[in-house]
């Protein structure tokens, strides 16, 4: 759900992991033992976790009688912990954003997980498993899209090459690199123009021709507010629907768009520790996460698609948020390798 969703608290798109992190401690104690009754796992904060406490969590301690120990916090701190510990996992279970998922899966962090062990996995598209190479498996996602003041732009955006239309000069904003979203504007920008992840050179030519519309590199949801709120910008490119319905829900002249080409994702994901020794809890807890009921609930309370194929969420959620049939994925594998050398080209070329 990738994707300022999955944190108000983690600034989101941390990707670089930390040097000196092998002080790293969670602070829950000795790990439990064999038919342990709790775990340790990751969660973002605000809205966020209390959709998840509600609609997860707390059900599933009720039902079971396991208890979830957690962690808020960055997830780039998690992973840098679970690669430091990972012969004696202080982290029993992950949910991560991309693209600290892929990296967790390049990584060989997870351990397998099948069918037999969690049974809903049965019931979850495709493209939310084999991406992590069947360690991992995706739990919610949201779409990127554009944002755009729709009292002051003289024609609606309806693709992502809108984003270069000169009448837009001075008055788009995007991710600044680093930042969520800001990946995807790279690899959108080289498809639309000949190049892939394989061959990320057209994205900066795109790049460079479109800086003469960029008002301001967005660095954060306050900011997409702050600046279609005031129409200083009138175009918000790739952003995930939460700020864009912020602003509609108050009231502002405010529209939201999958592009025509197709949404750009943030997924979150699930990653059992391969050392963990409460794997047991931990795949009985992925199981509840994944039911039917249980997707339905929790995705209508934070607004983001389920994975489980056969959950159906509310109009209001389905109107927010991309169908699978209109995604436009990557392969985040080919990209995290050349992230050092796409900012740098970035800070080089690109930023003012």
């Amino acid at each position: 759900m990738g994707n300022e969703q999955f944190s108000s608290t983690m600034n989101r798109r941390s990707f670089l992991g930390a040097a000196g992190a092998a002080g790293l401690t969670i602070g829950f104690g000795a790990p439990a033992q064999a038919q342990s009754k709790e775990f340790v796992s990751t969660v973002f904060g605000g809205v966020y976790e209390r959709e998840y406490r509600k609609h997860i969590i707390d059900p599933f301690e009720k039902e079971t009688g396991i208890k979830v120990l957690t962690k808020t916090g960055l997830s780039s701190e998690w992973l840098t912990n679970s690669i430091v510990n990972r012969r004696s996992p202080e982290i029993d279970l992950l949910l991560l954003p991309y693209p600290d998922s892929i990296k967790a899966t390049m990584e060989g962090l997870g351990m397998p997980l099948t069918v037999a062990d969690i049974p809903n996995i049965s019931q979850i598209a495709p493209e939310w498993y084999d991406q992590y190479d069947k360690a991992g498996i995706g739990l919610d996602y949201v779409g990127y899209g554009i944002a755009y003041r729709e009292d002051l732009v003289p024609t609606p955006p309806k693709s992502w090459q809108d984003l270069w239309n000169p009448a837009y000069k001075g008055k788009v904003t995007v991710p600044e690199i680093g930042q969520w979203g800001s990946w995807e504007l790279l690899v959108v920008a080289a498809r639309l123009n000949g190049g892939s992840e394989d061959n990320m050179e057209p994205a900066f030519a795109a790049l460079k021709r479109l800086k003469p519309n960029i008002k301001q590199f967005f660095k954060s949801g306050v900011d997409i507010a702050n600046l279609l709120g005031s129409g200083e910008a009138w175009v918000c490119g790739m952003t995930t629907n939460i700020p864009a319905y912020g602003l509609i829900d108050a009231g502002k002249p405010v529209k939201f768009i999958y592009p025509s080409e197709g949404a750009m994702a943030g997924a979150v994901s699930y990653h059992i520790a391969k050392n963990s020794k409460n794997a047991d809890a931990c795949k009985k807890f992925i199981n509840f996460a994944l039911g039917k009921d249980v997707q339905e609930n929790f995705c209508n309370g934070v607004v983001a698609a389920p994975t489980n194929i056969n959950a159906v969420v509310n109009e209001r959620t389905r109107q927010r948020v991309p169908s699978r049939e209109h995604l436009q994925l990557f392969s985040w594998a080919k990209i995290i390798p050349q992230m050092s050398e796409l900012a740098d080209r970035w800070n080089q070329e690109v930023a003012f």
